[in-house]
């Protein structure tokens, strides 16, 4: 939930950095777009360290779920938005960099632990 919280809470942000960017019925520019997908690898990252410090146990499997789960959430947005215009680079780059996000927030956890 917080993953999802902090993705929408980045609109705001992005609506004031990209003035008329994030508007309905106009697809941002792809200045804005990669701007996102930076926001969106920075808080699957941290949500993926959160997810791993805070597992009672084992937090290899809590992230792979939280992954898991992300991912079938990822393809859910995917599917019915890839004919509507935007570029499918944007909708992949969500869908590949949520896997290796959650790996890398996993890692440092581990890290940390060690």
């Amino acid at each position: 939930m917080l993953s999802v919280l902090l993705v929408l809470a980045t609109d705001p942000l992005l609506s004031a950095l990209f003035p008329g960017d994030f508007v309905a019925g106009r697809i941002p520019s792809e200045t804005a777009l990669l701007a996102s997908t930076g926001l969106f690898i920075a808080i699957s990252v941290l949500c993926a360290w959160l997810c791993a410090r805070h597992a009672p146990g084992r937090p290899g499997r809590h992230v792979l779920w939280f992954m898991v789960l992300g991912e079938l959430m990822g393809i859910a947005a995917t599917v019915p938005n890839w004919s509507k215009g935007w570029p499918h680079w944007y909708w992949l780059s969500w869908l590949l960099s949520w896997p290796l996000s959650c790996w890398l927030g996993l890692w440092l956890a581990m890290r940390k632990r060690a």
